[in-house]
């Protein structure tokens, strides 16, 4: 099983120190390359290993003359903070997001998905709400003959209970109609991203094949891969829910 590296925090504090000029945006992806979370068969490597020879600077000129695997910087705020992006490069105008990571204070970290930010975040909630249920289900007994009561309710010199605490069935109502909207709330969150991610990739594939007729004809469509202009194939998934 492949290791979780959003788990992870990587620093070389001897490669930064073998720097006098320090991190900055000509070096730092050769400080990431020192990371468990460069590949080794990426297009960077690949480029750099065939140029490191001659004087050819110009890297991105012709990563993006070849497919496959690489590392890209998108942002940067030197000399503090720098996003990079592991993308499969598919043409020279169109990419495909893999990963992305940051390094913030020479600190490199992988960035969670969405997708787990969610989970992790409903995993939560549902943790203290057990506990809550459980330490509530705690000061409820059962008799045959009177059912559920909160332990106490029939001793006379008991205070007055609120409504909740003469009901306690309702406690037990309330978790299971918790339990059923959670599964129903996670089917539909599942149905509606496999149609959207499958509505997202034949967009995709359609704007691929316009452009490629558009690139045939003599009249390449607008598009680029630069951080900041976004492909014009991308496409936002919108989730509706409706309970």
């Amino acid at each position: 099983m492949a290791e979780d590296l959003t788990t992870i925090t990587w620093r070389s504090v001897e490669w930064i120190q073998s720097r006098p000029e320090g991190l900055n945006s000509n070096n730092v992806l050769d400080y990431f390359a020192e990371s468990p979370f460069w590949d080794n068969q990426c297009n960077n490597a690949i480029l750099k290993m065939q140029t490191q020879y001659n004087d050819l600077k110009d890297l991105n000129v012709d990563l993006r003359k070849m497919k496959g695997i690489e590392f890209q910087i998108v942002h940067e705020k030197a000399p503090v903070l720098w996003v990079i992006r592991k993308q499969n490069r598919l043409s020279e105008w169109s990419v495909s997001p893999i990963a992305t990571f940051y390094i913030l204070n020479n600190n490199i970290y992988q960035a969670p998905d969405l997708y787990s930010i969610i989970g992790t975040r409903i995993l939560t909630s549902l943790y203290y709400l057990h506990i809550a249920f459980n330490t509530a289900l705690q000061e409820v007994e059962f008799h045959p003959a009177t059912g559920y009561t909160w332990k106490g309710a029939n001793d006379p010199n008991a205070s007055r209970k609120s409504k909740v605490q003469q009901d306690p069935i309702e406690l037990i109502d309330f978790r299971n109609g918790a339990d059923r909207a959670f599964g129903n709330v996670t089917r539909k969150m599942q149905q509606q991203l496999a149609q959207a991610i499958t509505q997202t990739e034949e967009d995709n594939l359609s704007a691929i094949n316009e452009l490629n007729d558009s690139l045939m004809a003599g009249t390449p469509g607008e598009m680029s891969d630069s951080p900041s202009q976004p492909m014009a194939t991308g496409k936002k998934i919108i989730l509706k829910y409706d309970f």
